[in-house]
């Protein structure tokens, strides 16, 4: 753990100017991905509404231009995207990791138009545009990444790397899938502008994430298969999905309540896991 650790901080670079982007996202009666266009998506994908603010630096590639992609979808049992479906996005800026509330500005919002249910469409698609400027930039590393699509044998070669990521989950070994996670933690932790001493607390508190906590019994994952392809930033990263959406890393299983003599509780959680190939690289990498 402590390599892993050295390896994540390695990764990690302090900057003068901490600009932070972020974006207010509520929906319901309706499934709704956003997507970066040079980079990855956040999924809201459950059947409920759902309302969080969700920070955006680490879907952000470099400075510049950016183009927000919405796809909005059906709840599941609907055809059609109902008169029910609602989704609003508003996009923030804050000049750095400390701003107050108050001085987080709006930048741009979307609003889903009514009367789709008229159309009746399985499938809404929308671009938004807006400007950030941050200190970081990974549009080199992905330059230079190769482009999967042109990978003899991509798909049988990304089904390998999740199998390895679904069984070092399944056998409970959190070094190993921490180990497969070192680049997207130090880019979140870089994105965010975190210091090496909140990184060393973070990755040594004992906290373990979800996928490979002992507390869930009972354990199950979805077998890798019956999925959907999605690709991103021009064809340098892929992830696979399940039909409905949700990652296709994904637990069953039920934990103890916190409440004396009663019932396990139903457990579900699930890991997104984009992959690219870096230059000189031998094989697929986490994103």
């Amino acid at each position: 753990m402590e390599q892993i650790i050295s390896d994540i901080k390695s990764q990690v670079k302090t900057y003068s100017e901490t600009p932070v982007y972020t974006v207010q996202m509520n929906k319901q009666g309706c499934k709704m991905v956003l997507e970066m266009q040079d980079n990855v998506d956040y999924r809201m994908v459950e059947n409920n509404g759902e309302s969080m603010m969700l920070p955006l630096n680490a879907m952000i590639t470099k400075s510049g231009p950016q183009t927000a992609i919405v796809k909005i979808y059906p709840k599941d049992g609907e055809e059609f995207i109902s008169k029910y479906a609602h989704v609003k996005l508003t996009f923030y800026h804050a000049p750095n990791k400390n701003s107050r509330l108050s001085e987080y500005k709006k930048i741009t919002e979307f609003e889903l138009p009514a009367g789709l249910e008229e159309k009746k469409l399985p499938y809404y698609e929308t671009k938004i545009q807006f400007a950030a400027t941050v200190p970081f930039d990974y549009s080199k590393e992905l330059v230079e990444a190769k482009d999967l699509k042109t990978v003899p044998n991509i798909e049988q070669k990304a089904v390998q790397k999740y199998n390895e990521i679904r069984n070092a989950c399944e056998n409970l070994d959190s070094l190993a899938y921490n180990k497969y996670l070192v680049h997207s933690s130090a880019l979140v932790y870089n994105t965010t502008y975190t210091s090496t001493e909140q990184i060393e607390e973070k990755e040594t508190s004992g906290g373990l994430l979800a996928l490979v906590d002992p507390q869930v019994k009972k354990r199950s994952f979805t077998p890798i298969q019956n999925y959907s392809v999605q690709y991103y930033a021009n064809g340098k990263i892929v992830a696979l999905w399940q039909k409905n959406h949700h990652p296709i890393l994904h637990l069953k299983g039920e934990v103890a309540s916190s409440k004396e003599g009663s019932e396990a509780k139903p457990f579900e959680a699930g890991d997104p896991i984009f992959l690219y190939l870096p230059k000189n690289a031998e094989g697929l990498q986490v994103w």
